[in-house]
């Protein structure tokens, strides 16, 4: 194993299995979080909805002014440069889910054990991990994949639009967006542990729940 990462593959069933069943620490609290994935991944979805937004305004924005204006090209030079960007990021996108798993894995302390799963039931992939980090740690790991797939190559790509050609710029900002999205329920994560665990708590996974303790 690399870093303590081991890649477990498809978990057939509850996430709640792959728990160790090892008592909760005394004065745990669990996660007032949605008791379903699905739920889970619905409150993530708007989450991103500003951020998404945002993303797809600035991208117009720098499409527009750095390419060419909308009466300087017609619909048919928009389709070749938006729908061969959009199949290449969403290609991209497939291979960048495992990639967003081991993002997660190595931001966790090297020497903890960390497994990763694709769940098919919920169509999901994640990161598991029962031993406690603090709170400001557990926000870097469950935000590392949205700033690494998601907002730095939306900000190269707004900020070296000028010399790429206009289909790769393009491309980018669509892998950007969807890397994004696909972070939804780390976004769920992150806000939850924000609002809910004092500065100095610690965190950590007990099957599909997520614990806070002092």
């Amino acid at each position: 194993m690399i870093w303590n990462i081991e890649f477990k593959g498809k978990l057939k069933g509850s996430i709640d299995q792959i728990s160790t069943g090892k008592e909760l620490p005394e004065g745990s609290v669990q996660f007032k979080e949605p008791e379903k994935v699905e739920k889970a991944m619905l409150q993530g979805f708007l989450y991103t909805i500003p951020g998404v937004f945002l993303m797809l305004l600035l991208a117009i924005f720098r499409i527009v002014t750095t390419y060419a204006k909308p009466e300087e090209m017609n619909g048919g030079q928009y389709l070749k440069t938006f729908i061969p960007a959009l199949v290449v990021s969403m290609i991209a996108a497939y291979p960048a889910m495992y990639v967003h798993e081991f993002i997660h894995a190595f931001l966790f302390p090297k020497n903890l054990k960390k497994q990763i799963y694709v769940h098919p039931e919920s169509m999901t992939l994640f990161v598991y991990c029962e031993e406690m980090i603090s709170k400001a740690r557990f926000i870097v790991v469950s935000l590392g994949p949205a700033v690494v797939l998601g907002i730095l190559p939306f900000l190269i790509g707004v900020i070296f639009a000028p010399v790429i050609p206009a289909q790769i710029m393009v491309a980018t900002m669509f892998f950007a967006v969807i890397s994004y999205m696909g972070a939804m329920g780390d976004l769920v994560n992150a806000f939850n542990c924000i609002r809910q665990v004092p500065r100095d708590g610690k965190v950590f996974n007990r099957g599909y729940h997520s614990y806070w303790m002092r």
